[in-house]
């Protein structure tokens, strides 16, 4: 993998204010009757482009793989090819695959493969690809159908050679909304992200990127199962400018099977990020910070679980390094539910 500078690049953001209708206007993330009855404009790619290829890693997403390709398929600017990797399902995805294959006019490609996790079938699907944009999308997530339109304007308009936008989380059984994550110091939030001070980008639904750019770098990190996105998103801001839209335009489905949950291998990939990196290139009291956050993090979900003696060892180097952040990372987490919530609930996302 490639290497990281100690500066942070400054990110650059699109202003809130310039749409003040997209969080009360927005008729995104609908049941498939719904989605078929808005009437947009597309925007059709040009004999050179832009060609946008859309990646969806699948692994038994056969509940979600549906809702998840209709929203690909009302896209105002036209998708050239969307690539399905089906990373060893057992349930019925690859079949509703093969379906709209049959039935739809998305031009879609469905490439099996071994279970290998998702940054490997994102790789796949990334090599497979001939648009000359890339744009990732997680099996159980959802776009509004503007969100390409207004991406490839905006990655076209600054030449930066990725682009993000605001999202909003959804409960998976009631579709009510619980918050809304948008970044507003886009440079700000990397470094937060990766201290675990602050909301991740989404970018495995919400980003999409130069393929040219892309080339030049070695892909997803294939020995990380959770954390592989904030990697990739090191590596990315390295070679070119970054952008965010911070316009609600993902929909990012919360159930209890998504792998974030799963505290243990979150500490084993953020450690061997830490050591990739490595951390202390940024700066000796950031390393401090972001090591003593994450024992922080793992030792009280350790406590929660019952496993006191192992909690009480990584908390007691928390102790040792840098006690405060016993304090501030709850602040932190707390703080963070509650602006998701209030951007939620005063900026009139609706109910999918």
């Amino acid at each position: 993998m490639g290497g990281y500078n100690t500066g942070w690049t400054r990110l650059r953001t699109r202003p809130a204010c310039q749409d003040t209708w997209r969080y009360k206007s927005s008729p995104c993330f609908r049941d498939d009757h719904r989605w078929r009855s808005i009437q947009l404009p597309v925007t059709r790619s040009g004999p050179d482009g832009p060609f946008v290829s859309v990646v969806i890693p699948m692994f038994n997403g056969g509940a979600w793989i549906r809702e998840a390709l209709a929203s690909v398929a009302m896209q105002t600017h036209a998708v050239y090819e969307c690539i399905v990797v089906d990373d060893g399902s057992t349930d019925q995805g690859p079949a509703i695959v093969r379906e709209m294959q049959r039935v739809g006019d998305l031009p879609l490609n469905l490439i099996a493969i071994e279970h290998a996790g998702a940054s490997i079938a994102r790789n796949t699907g990334i090599e497979a690809a001939s648009g000359h944009f890339i744009a990732l999308l997680d099996v159980d997530d959802v776009w509004w159908p503007r969100k390409l339109e207004y991406q490839i304007e905006m990655i076209q308009t600054t030449k930066a050679i990725m682009c993000t936008t605001a999202y909003a989380l959804f409960h998976s059984d009631s579709r009510k909304v619980r918050g809304v994550v948008s970044a507003r110091r886009p440079d700000k939030a990397l470094r937060r992200w990766l201290a675990l001070e602050g909301n991740g980008l989404g970018i495995s639904s919400t980003a999409i990127f130069r393929r040219s750019e892309i080339e030049r770098l070695e892909g997803f990190d294939s020995r990380a199962s959770i954390g592989e996105d904030l990697e990739f998103t090191l590596r990315m801001q390295e070679v070119g400018e970054l952008v965010t839209d911070r316009r609600v335009l993902v929909g990012v489905r919360t159930h209890e099977g998504q792998a974030h949950r799963h505290f243990g291998n979150l500490a084993t990939n953020i450690e061997r990020l830490y050591e990739q990196i490595p951390i202390e290139r940024l700066g000796l009291p950031y390393a401090s910070r972001c090591r003593s956050n994450l024992d922080a993090h793992v030792g009280y979900s350790l406590l929660i679980r019952g496993h006191g003696v192992e909690a009480a060892r990584r908390l007691a180097k928390v102790l040792q390094r840098d006690p405060c952040r016993l304090v501030t990372l709850p602040a932190y987490a707390l703080g963070r539910r509650l602006a998701r919530r209030s951007r939620g609930w005063f900026l009139k996302v609706p109910i999918y």
